[in-house]
């Protein structure tokens, strides 16, 4: 595992929400929640810390626990991280949370809030081993830097207990891609937040969980909305106040857009970026783009938003973009197995790269001849040997469909056209495919 150290102060983020970004640990935007109200919460599994909701909340920490994770540790646990175990010693989160991570903006599941006998990968004693074992091999006797969450083995956040000025500071791991991987980039560790509650506050919703079915977002949505589906005043009461208190958390984008502040807000401009590009609104990214974006802007995971409008397949968005003469590098990559034949020419004319993860993604596509295209456009070497056995047995089961569709048409199950289509379609589907095959896997010919 990489060391976790310091690289200094980080910037910290900035973004519009429609509420609050960080506030008393039982503050809600609007009026208070009464004693009762707060008994309902704790029945239904909820707490607060910070401005934020915890679900699967588990009971307080007690003083002889606190205190045998404390003398595991090198220096005191900070105060935020006490008061986070004295509202709710673990549980669940259900936020969007990105961090700039060597010179990339990423997202983080930070979705587990460890505790003991949780039934996850490690409860909180077993990573609490884990990190002491490495901190073993660096020759150190206590940790400097306790894990507190993450998800499952991919990713962890810790809070560091040594003396000095990085005392109470939030850093984090995020495990790389295994090795022979196109895109592996290795471990990456950063620095979140200078205490706990900072980290909280960063904690937001990129949709608003109650305009979404599913996402970020929806469990909270659901505990909320089953706290309200009871007959008590006092849970309807409590549910529309922690309704609200969830809305606010929603990253604004549209309000800074109306006020044309956008632009200069690098997340709010990529989620509006991603939003015109995947639910294909030409003229919102019209709009974005008089107001000063760039439409070839990175807006997640290394995706622009013409990756994203062919992931989606956003028919209108993407002419618009290649109008405007976006760069299509890693377009047939993330879009082989949705773009039509034309539209395939017309990216590898302005220069897509192609690969084998291109051949892969074309595989999925329904038009076959997509498929032969971008088949024969990359050179075949002997890693490509291995997409023989794969095409044979789809030009096998091809060979299949269109056995079954003209035995329903000789059987009077369906109009003769169109089986007969259909069977045309899949017999073409299984030649091609065994063309295929047979180029990129010879010395398996039949």
């Amino acid at each position: 595992m990489v060391s976790l150290v310091s690289d200094g102060l980080v910037a910290r983020p900035t973004f519009r929400l429609r509420g609050v970004t960080a506030v008393s640990d039982n503050a809600l935007p609007g009026p208070p929640l009464s004693g009762r109200e707060l008994q309902i919460l704790g029945e239904a599994g909820l707490a607060l810390f910070a401005g934020r909701l915890v679900l699967d909340a588990q009971p307080p920490i007690d003083d002889a626990v606190l205190g045998a994770v404390a003398e595991r540790c090198a220096g005191p646990l900070p105060d935020p991280l006490v008061a986070l175990w004295r509202t709710t010693f673990g549980g669940r989160l259900d936020y969007d949370l990105r961090a700039d991570l060597d010179g990339q903006d990423v997202p983080l599941s930070f979705s587990e809030l460890f505790y003991p006998d949780s039934g996850d990968y490690h409860d909180l004693w077993g990573w609490i081993d884990h990190e002491c074992e490495l901190a073993e091999e660096s020759q150190s006797d206590r940790l400097v830097h306790l894990p507190i969450g993450g998800f499952e083995y991919l990713e962890r956040v810790y809070v560091h207990t040594g003396a000095g000025p990085d005392h109470g500071a939030v850093f984090c791991w995020q495990q790389g891609l295994p090795p022979g991987w196109e895109l592996s980039t290795g471990d990456r560790v950063g620095r979140l937040a200078d205490d706990l509650r900072g980290l909280f506050g960063q904690l937001v919703l990129e949709r608003d969980p109650w305009e979404a079915q599913d996402g970020t977002g929806a469990d909270m949505r659901d505990a909320v909305d089953e706290v309200g589906s009871s007959g008590d005043p006092g849970a309807r009461s409590a549910a529309a106040k922690l309704r609200r208190f969830v809305q606010a958390c929603v990253l604004d984008w549209r309000g800074a857009l109306d006020e044309g502040t956008l632009a200069a807000q690098r997340r709010l401009r990529r989620l509006a970026l991603e939003r015109a590009a995947a639910d294909d609104d030409v003229a919102l990214l019209a709009r974005l783009v008089a107001m000063g974006c760039d439409p070839a802007e990175e807006v997640r995971s290394g995706l622009s938003p013409l990756d994203v409008a062919l992931v989606h397949r956003a028919s209108a968005v993407i002419p618009w973009l290649l109008e405007r003469g976006v760069p299509v590098e890693n377009s047939l990559r993330v879009g082989a197995h949705a773009v039509d034949l034309e539209l395939a020419r017309n990216l590898l004319d302005r220069g897509a790269s192609i690969d084998a993860s291109t051949v892969t993604r074309a595989l999925e596509n329904e038009d076959v001849e997509v498929v032969r295209l971008l088949s024969r456009a990359v050179r075949p070497d002997k890693g490509f040997a291995r997409f023989g056995r794969r095409l044979r047995l789809m030009a096998a089961q091809a060979a299949q469909a269109a056995q079954a569709a003209q035995a329903a048409d000789n059987g009077g199950r369906a109009t003769a056209q169109s089986d007969g289509t259909a069977a045309e379609r899949e017999r073409h589907r299984s030649s091609v495919l065994t063309e295929l095959a047979d180029r990129f896997d010879p010395d398996r010919r039949p």
